[in-house]
């Protein structure tokens, strides 16, 4: 996905952000500091979310370079061969769940896999 289109999502993600937690409010007018607290953090958690995978997808480092001469086994040093596209599940520092899609390499000599590579 080109960089306008992931800004153009994000705004959008933002303006939704905003009016939910406004309608959000409105309904819980008595709502604490940390119940307000809490859902905007909870609203937030999904954007940030979205955006850290966005941003790591933008990475040079997400498409495979056969041409690359630094892309090496960490464990026996041999050169490592494209393993084609695999999604791994991260999570980020406020638990929520990220799949990427990226290249994955792999050492011809010993098996070890990379992700990503490089």
């Amino acid at each position: 996905m080109g960089k306008e289109k992931v800004e153009e999502n994000w705004r959008e993600m933002g303006e939704e952000i905003i009016t939910g937690v406004a309608e959000w409010r409105m309904q819980n007018p008595r709502a604490t500091f940390r119940e307000i607290e809490e859902e905007i953090d909870r609203r937030l958690s999904g954007f940030r979310a979205k955006m850290i995978a966005d941003v790591a997808l933008q990475s040079t480092k997400a498409e495979w370079d056969e041409t690359r001469r630094d892309v090496v086994c960490g464990k026996c040093g041999e050169k490592l061969k494209n393993g084609g596209r695999k999604k791994r599940t991260l999570e980020t520092n406020h638990g929520r769940e990220i799949e990427l899609e990226r290249n994955y390499g792999v050492c011809p000599k010993c098996g070890q896999g990379i992700f990503p590579p490089g």
